[in-house]
């Protein structure tokens, strides 16, 4: 197979400028935080209005009755209030800004991809690095997608953080120069059970962004009604209520299982004709399953339980942090089958 050197190099002088211009939108995003107009329907429950208010949500939910339908005394009409299930956020002009670097960035980052995928001729997503470059091209989709038809772009920021830091990671410690499969991974079935789990595991990672989100507001609420100073006040007066957030991680999450669900049994055929058999409980098999169960689980108590905020929360990061193991903990410092990393 020849490979194209140029087109190599260029791959990664693309993903080296979508790393600067994402952390151009993340100051973008951090400038709407610290300067933005702070919108409506949050400037209307300023800090001296949220003691009390949080105080009685807190209060019906230990009671396990739900607060009056009726409006606040001295507050406003029915028809002026934000709707509860609302996701929406404000854009202002710094949000503007940050959210077209961060499609900018997206192009720059995609392209880095393509252009690496064509001077290898094949799937670019055969070691670690390539899949570190993938899932988190698949996580700032996601944050243009639901930032675009949901206006969430107050989960900017948040998200670029993490992508920020692993591409940082990818291109500095486990960059791998480009060239050709390991005989094992030479099938078309890299292109349906690779790409379904990089589809998952970028929205998993978003979910996962969006609950510590959830996490962080919900503390800082319950730090308000009982009278206690915040640090995050600042930031969260700038979120949406945090059952907004733990809905839009809850969407994000029945997404992410089934694609990866297929994944898990594509790999299982692929597995077949590979090494003669379906399942080995080889680590990445095993954490793989380990991953989808807790993931089940946390979907399970949601649907039968009647789970909602911190306990269903935790579940999730459980899941994620299997994950996160599953991705690096498994192809650096385990030997198995799918040690396919690229670092030796």
């Amino acid at each position: 197979m020849h490979l194209n050197i140029g087109l190599a190099d260029f791959s990664q002088g693309m993903l080296l400028s979508a790393i600067v211009i994402y952390a151009l939108a993340m100051l973008g995003y951090a400038g709407d935080f610290a300067f933005g107009r702070r919108p409506a329907a949050t400037a209307a429950a300023g800090a001296s209005a949220a003691a009390p208010a949080a105080a009685e949500l807190i209060g019906a939910s230990v009671a396990g009755a739900r607060p009056a339908a009726g409006p606040a005394p001295g507050g406003p009409p029915p028809a002026a209030q934000p709707a509860a299930n609302a996701i929406r956020g404000g854009t202002g002009a710094w949000v503007r800004v940050a959210f077209t670097l961060t499609c900018v960035g997206l192009f720059a980052h995609v392209t880095g991809i393509v252009s690496r995928g064509i001077a290898e001729h094949r799937v670019p997503w055969g070691n670690m690095y390539e899949f570190i470059m993938a899932i988190s091209c698949m996580a700032v989709l996601v944050l243009v997608v639901v930032a675009g038809r949901y206006r969430a772009h107050y989960i900017g920021l948040f998200v670029l953080i993490p992508v920020v830091f692993a591409l940082g990671l990818a291109v500095t410690v486990v960059y791998t120069p480009a060239g050709a499969l390991v005989p094992a991974l030479q099938s078309y079935w890299i292109a349906i059970h690779v790409t379904a789990m990089i589809i998952a595991s970028g929205l998993y990672i978003v979910g996962a962004v969006v609950t510590v989100m959830y996490l962080v507001a919900d503390r800082s609420l319950r730090r308000t009604a009982a009278g206690l100073p915040s640090a995050t006040s600042g930031i969260v007066a700038r979120l949406p209520k945090p059952d907004v957030l733990d809905r839009l991680s809850y969407r994000t999450i029945l997404g992410a299982f089934p694609v990866w669900t297929f994944g898990v049994m594509a790999g299982a055929i692929w597995a077949d004709q590979a090494w003669g058999r379906y399942w080995g409980w080889d680590p990445k098999e095993t954490w793989s399953f380990i991953t989808w169960v807790v993931y089940a689980g946390f979907l399970h108590a949601r649907a039968t339980a009647g789970w909602r905020g911190r306990r269903a929360a935790y579940i999730q990061l459980v899941g994620f942090g299997c994950l996160m193991f599953n991705l690096i903990g498994i192809n650096l410092w385990v030997s198995g089958l799918h040690s396919y990393a690229g670092l030796n």
